[in-house]
């Protein structure tokens, strides 16, 4: 944001140039001078002296650089160029990852490399993510928590992923057999003795449990195939919305998405504290969806909450350095989510990762400078 500043500085300083320029007749010195004899034939000869920039006969040469637009296949859950990776077969993958406190955060390592996040509310002051890979399947994932009721509606339009997850209660339970059986996804979880899991002895349970991203696709159902998209790539916020520094999501866990236009992505911070993996790598999402979600308390778990992710709700969207608000609407599970301005218009996302915060009313505000300089200290 410092940078964007810099940059309006510079246009507001050509302006004042521009402005003085085009004021009054005077916009060029003139110095005329004529000499006349008078004899039989009159000669007039005038002699004229021009600003040194102005007398110049060089020609100026324009060069216009065209940005080639790549048109070719991409990955579904990133918009980014496909390359030569084979991905007919490949299912998407959900791993579910503690944000319970600091000492979670302190064993993170994996959430940098996935496509989409889906940051829910949980009890207490703690939310989790169930972070969908595909296009970078990480050597480590973790650390991996317990699966919630929320997370099956969640799934539901990934065709069938891999699902990964430490455990639930009974009644977690028997729902997530059930959304096995009937194709929703595949679980796999640590309290099957699943191979994938291990601890790792470098932190204390329960946020020492990781999976090993490579053994978890050795769980990749005969009939898998690739996810179909949950968002569009239209990339267009810039186009329907206005600058914006970023927002901060107040619901139960405070994050702040600072944007960063040297990285064209967000900087997310953890309370007062940038977000980074064990690996010190920061967690810099290219789009934020702060999606309005009614949540309701779970029939299963009294101290928990489930959230409301089919139906419609208000949204904002962040992309670019700017904001746009409209409706998401998601019909059934299995349908993509669909961002819409209130007259009509498909929200595009940038190519890249995308953060979703599953965010109940009145717990988003637009941040300023004064906050983003704040945190950035």
């Amino acid at each position: 944001m410092i940078e964007n500043r810099r940059i309006a500085g510079v246009v507001v300083a050509l302006g004042l140039v521009a402005s003085a320029c085009s004021g009054g007749e005077e916009t060029a010195s003139v110095d005329s001078s004529t000499t006349t004899s008078t004899t039989s034939t009159t000669t007039t000869s005038t002699t004229t002296t021009l600003p040194e920039a102005v007398a110049s006969t060089e020609e100026e040469t324009t060069t216009t650089t065209i940005e080639e637009v790549y048109d070719g296949p991409v990955f579904p859950l990133t918009g980014e160029p496909l390359g030569d990776a084979e991905i007919e077969n490949q299912p998407a993958m959900v791993i579910k990852i503690s944000n319970n406190d600091a000492r979670s955060r302190a064993s993170l390592t994996g959430l940098d490399q996935a496509d989409v996040i889906f940051e829910e509310r949980i009890e207490a002051n703690a939310t989790r993510f169930a972070a969908v890979f595909h296009s970078a399947i990480p050597d480590i994932i973790g650390p991996v928590r317990s699966a919630r009721t929320t997370d099956i509606d969640i799934v539901g339009n990934l065709s069938n992923p891999l699902f990964g997850y430490s455990g639930s209660n009974e009644g977690v339970a028997r729902q997530i057999r059930e959304a096995d059986r009937t194709g929703v996804l595949t679980r796999v979880t640590a309290e099957t003795g699943a191979s994938p899991f291990f601890r790792d002895t470098n932190y204390s349970a329960p946020d020492n449990l990781m999976v090993d991203g490579a053994d978890m696709l050795e769980y990749t159902p005969d009939d898998a195939v690739a996810p179909s998209p949950v968002f569009s790539y239209a990339d267009n916020v810039v186009d329907l919305g206005e600058p914006s520094f970023g927002v901060r999501a107040t619901a139960r866990s405070n994050g702040t998405y600072v944007w960063s236009a040297d990285d064209a992505a967000y900087m997310r911070f953890q309370g007062d504290e940038p977000h980074m993996t064990r690996e010190d790598v920061p967690i810099m999402p290219e789009n934020v969806i702060i999606m309005t979600t009614t949540y309701v308390a779970s029939r299963i778990d009294r101290t928990s909450v489930d959230a409301i992710t089919v139906g419609s709700g208000d949204v904002q969207v962040f992309s670019n350095g700017y904001a746009v608000e409209g409706t998401w609407t998601r019909e059934f599970a299995r349908d993509p989510i669909t961002l819409e301005t209130p007259d009509g218009q498909e929200i595009g996302l940038a190519p890249g990762q995308t953060w979703v915060v599953l965010a109940p009313v009145g717990t988003s505000v637009l941040i300023g400078a004064l906050e983003v300089e704040r945190l950035l200290g």
